[in-house]
C-alpha cells in the first residue's frame, strides 16, 4: 500500500499529519513518532502540495519496486474519511471521485469508483450529521503503464473543521501486487472490506478469519510471512489500561506490537514498517491523524503453522472506534532441490559388461532444498542393447512407499515397466513420496532420501551401455524441478569415462594452473588440456598421461603460460581412452584481471543465437540446475552442471534450435536461485 492523508490539523500552533505507503511485497509509510494528539474537536484543514490552484487538497507517496521487470497484477486506489451528510445528499456521486497522476507535475486523470456498486463504496453513519466512508477503484493498467515512483492523489472528498466522536480525517492508499521473475516465489493474498470496531465507548472485539493462505510445509522465518494492514480513524492519544487493551489486533490470539505500535494502542495513526516510520511521502508527518498503515513480519511468534490455510484476526478496542480496511499477506514459498545419482554394477564385479551379463542399477538421491518436492517420480529409459529383467523393480527406501519388490504392471503399486509408443524404448518408472499411488508421485520432504533398484540383461554383443534416469517433481508453487543421473559401463577393453573428484583452474604467477583429481579410471590413455578465450572455441595447450585402468585416486596438474590479452580464459579437459574415443570435462574460468564477479548472474551474449555464457559467484562446489523456461511457464531445457567455489562461467551450448523469442534462464543451487531474462534471436 502507499498513500497519504489530505487533512491538516492546527492546534496550539502544532502541525501534525499522516501518510502511508506499501506494496504487496514491500511496504513504506510514516509512523507515530512521539505525538499525543488526537483529532477530536481539532480544526482540520486541507493540505495541498501540488501547487495547482484547481485542487482542494493533494499529497504524494512513492511506490518502490525491485529492480527488473515488474508486471502489475493488481492495483487498487482506496480513499476515505469523514464527510458531512448534506454534502453527499446534494451530490450523490461525490464519494466516487478523486484525481490521480504519476509524478508531481502534469495533468491529473479522474479516478471514478463504479456507479451503483455497493462493494466499491462503504458508508457508516457518524456523529453530528456526518458519514464515514471508504471507496476504491481499480487502477491496475494505470500503475502497470507508469511503474514505480511518485504518485499524487488530489481532491479526496472530506469535510474540514472540527467534530467530536472520532474527529475529521481523510486519506488514501494504493495496494499493489506485482510479479518479478528475479524475486523468490511468494504466495500473495489481499483482503479488503470495511468493518466498524465500536461499542459506544465500551470494550468490544471483532473476530474474522482470513482464508486462502498457502503456508509452506516447513517452519517460516520471521520475514517469510508479512502482514500489511490499513485502518481508518486510529488515535495516537487513546492508550488502553493494560496488555491487549486500547486499540489492538491479534493474530491467532497473539497480540501484535512493535516499537511504533504498542500493544495498548496498535491503531495509533502511524505508518510503519516493522516498527520504523516510513518517510517516502509528502507531507511527511509522523502522526497521520486518522489513517494507519503498518507492515509487520509475522513468520514467527504468531502460530502460523506449516500448511496452514487461514489465520484468525481479532480487532479490539477499550473505548475508541476504528475501521479496519485492507489486509495483505505474502508468504515465502520454499523450493525443493531434488538430486539423482545413478550407479551400475555387473554380476561378476570386474567393472565391465560381458555378453548376456546381468547389470544392477541403483538410483538414489535426496531433496536437499528447504521446501518439499511434490508429485515426485523417477523414470529411466533403457538403452537398446539391454533387456529388462522381469520382477526386478525394487524400492530399497523411499517415503510413502513400502520397501521391497514391485509389480511390473501399472496398477496400484509404486512402480511399473512400460514401453514408449513413440520410439518403442522400454522404460521403468517409480512413484515415490508420501501419498504416492500407482499413478502419481507424492511428497518428498526436505532432507528425505530415496534408493531404487532394477536389473537389465546385456545383449550378446553389448558394447558400452549408457543410460540416464531422471527424477521429476514440483515445488509447492507449481514450479517443476528435475535432475538426471547417468551410468556408463563399457565392454571389456571398451571406453568408460573417468570419474573426477575435482577440477579447477587458478591464476598463479601469470600462469594458468590447471589441477584435477580422479577417483577411478578405465582405459584412460591421456588428458588434453584445452583453453579458450570465449568459452566456445578451444585449442590444445598440452597433454598429461593418464593411468590406464585404476581404482585408486590420482592427482594431476598442468601449468599453462598465459600469453593472451583476454580478461578471462576458460579451461576444459579432453579425456582420451586407449582406442581414441574421448569425452570432455566441465569448463572452468580464470579471470586474469584479478577482480571478482558480482554476486548477481550475468548472461552474455544476450540476445544470443546458439550459445550463452553464464557467470556468477558460488560459495561451494556443487551441482546446479540450469533451466530455460518459456514465458508460458513451460520448461524447454534442463541441464545439470557442476559449479566451482568462487567465480564461475558456464557455457550452455546447442541452443540454436530454440524458437526465437524471450525466455527465462534459471540457475538453482542448494542456497541460491538466480533468474535472468534471455532473448533468442
Amino acid at each position: 500500500m502507499f498513500g497519504n492523508t489530505i487533512l491538516h490539523i492546527i492546534e496550539n500552533n502544532t502541525v501534525n499529519l499522516t501518510k502511508m505507503n506499501e506494496t504487496s511485497n514491500a511496504a513504506n509509510g510514516v509512523g507515530l513518532g512521539n505525538s499525543n494528539f488526537g483529532n477530536d474537536q481539532s480544526n482540520m484543514q486541507f493540505i495541498d502540495v501540488d501547487g495547482v490552484a484547481t485542487t482542494a487538497n493533494s499529497s504524494t507517496a512513492d511506490l518502490v519496486l525491485p529492480a527488473g521487470t515488474n508486471t502489475i497484477k493488481f492495483a487498487r486506489l482506496y480513499w476515505g474519511g469523514r464527510i458531512n451528510t448534506a454534502t453527499i445528499t446534494g451530490a450523490p456521486d461525490t464519494l466516487r471521485k478523486v484525481k490521480i497522476r504519476k509524478g508531481t507535475t502534469g495533468a491529473y486523470l479522474n479516478a471514478l469508483a463504479a456507479a451503483g456498486n455497493v462493494n466499491t463504496i462503504d458508508i457508516v453513519a457518524g456523529a453530528s450529521g456526518s458519514r464515514v466512508y471508504q471507496s476504491f477503484v481499480d487502477i491496475t493498467s494505470f500503475v502497470n503503464s507508469n511503474g514505480g515512483g511518485t504518485y499524487t492523489i488530489a481532491d479526496i472528498p472530506v469535510t474540514t473543521g472540527s467534530v467530536s466522536g472520532g474527529g475529521q480525517y481523510g486519506g488514501w492508499s494504493i495496494v499493489v501486487a506485482y510479479e518479478n521473475q528475479t524475486q523468490p516465489y511468494n504466495s500473495v493474498r489481499i483482503y479488503d472490506g470495511y468493518a466498524q470496531v465500536f461499542n459506544s465507548g465500551s470494550s468490544t472485539t471483532l473476530d474474522i478469519t482470513l482464508s486462502g493462505l498457502n503456508v509452506p510445509n516447513n517452519p517460516l522465518a520471521a520475514n517469510e510471512a508479512v502482514m500489511s494492514t490499513m485502518a481508518w480513524e486510529g488515535d495516537a492519544n487513546l492508550f488502553g489500561s493494560g496488555v491487549n487493551a486500547g486499540d489492538f489486533i491479534k493474530i491467532n490470539s497473539l497480540a501484535v506490537s512493535n516499537a511504533m505500535n504498542p500493544v495498548t494502542n496498535f491503531w495509533n495513526g502511524s505508518i510503519t514498517k516493522n516498527g520504523v516510520n516510513v518517510t517516502t511521502k509528502n507531507p511527511n508527518y509522523s502522526n497521520q491523524m486518522g489513517i494507519d498503515i503498518d507492515e509487520v513480519n509475522v513468520g514467527t511468534g504468531f502460530n502460523i503453522l506449516p500448511n496452514a490455510t487461514s489465520v484468525t484476526i481479532q480487532f479490539g478496542t477499550e473505548q475508541d472506534q476504528y475501521f479496519p480496511s485492507v489486509f495483505s499477506f505474502y508468504i515465502r514459498m520454499k523450493d525443493p532441490l531434488v538430486t539423482m545419482d545413478k550407479a551400475v554394477s555387473d554380476a561378476d564385479g570386474n567393472g565391465f559388461v560381458n555378453s548376456n551379463e546381468i547389470l544392477t542399477y541403483t538410483l538414489s538421491g535426496v531433496n536437499s532444498g528447504v521446501g518439499s518436492a511434490y508429485n515426485t517420480f523417477v523414470i529411466d529409459s533403457l538403452p537398446t542393447n539391454v533387456t529388462y529383467v522381469a520382477g526386478s523393480l525394487e524400492v530399497v527406501n523411499a517415503p510413502g512407499v513400502t520397501a521391497g519388490f514391485k509389480s511390473d504392471n501399472q496398477d496400484a503399486d509404486a512402480a511399473f515397466k512400460g514401453v514408449n509408443p513413440n520410439n518403442n524404448r522400454n522404460y521403468v518408472k517409480f512413484f515415490i513420496g508420501t501419498g504416492a499411488t500407482g499413478a502419481a508421485g507424492g511428497e518428498l520432504a526436505a532432507g528425505a532420501t530415496y534408493t531404487l533398484r532394477f536389473k537389465v540383461k546385456a545383449a550378446v554383443i553389448p558394447g558400452t551401455v549408457i543410460n540416464t534416469a531422471r527424477i521429476t517433481s514440483s515445488s509447492q508453487a507449481g514450479d517443476v524441478f528435475t535432475d538426471d543421473g547417468t551410468a556408463v559401463i563399457g565392454a571389456d577393453a571398451g571406453p568408460v569415462p573417468v570419474k573426477f573428484t575435482s577440477f579447477k583452474a587458478t591464476l598463479v604467477n601469470q600462469n594458468g594452473l590447471v589441477e584435477w583429481a580422479t577417483e577411478a579410471e578405465i582405459n584412460n590413455d591421456h588428458f588434453e588440456v584445452e583453453r579458450s578465450e570465449d568459452g566456445i572455441h578451444f585449442v590444445l595447450r598440452g597433454k598429461v598421461a593418464g593411468n590406464g585402468s585404476s581404482s585408486t585416486s590420482h592427482k594431476y596438474s598442468y601449468t599453462d603460460p598465459i600469453n593472451t590479452s583476454a580478461a578471462i580464459v576458460y579451461y576444459r579437459l579432453r579425456i582420451v581412452d586407449t582406442d581414441g574415443k574421448y569425452s570432455f570435462s566441465k569448463i572452468v574460468a580464470v579471470k586474469l584481471n584479478g577482480s571478482a564477479f558480482s554476486d548477481k548472474i550475468s548472461v552474455f551474449p544476450n540476445p544470443f543465437t546458439s550459445n550463452i555464457k553464464v557467470s556468477f559467484a558460488a560459495t561451494t562446489e556443487e551441482d546446479a540446475n540450469f533451466r530455460i523456461i518459456g514465458l508460458d511457464g513451460r520448461v524447454v531445457i534442463t541441464r545439470k552442471m557442476t559449479i566451482q567455489k568462487g567465480d564461475n562461467i558456464v557455457v550452455m551450448h546447442d541452443l540454436g534450435n530454440l524458437p526465437r523469442g524471450s525466455y527465462i534462464l534459471e540457475v538453482v543451487t542448494s542456497t541460491d536461485k538466480f533468474i535472468q531474462k534471455i532473448i533468442k534471436q
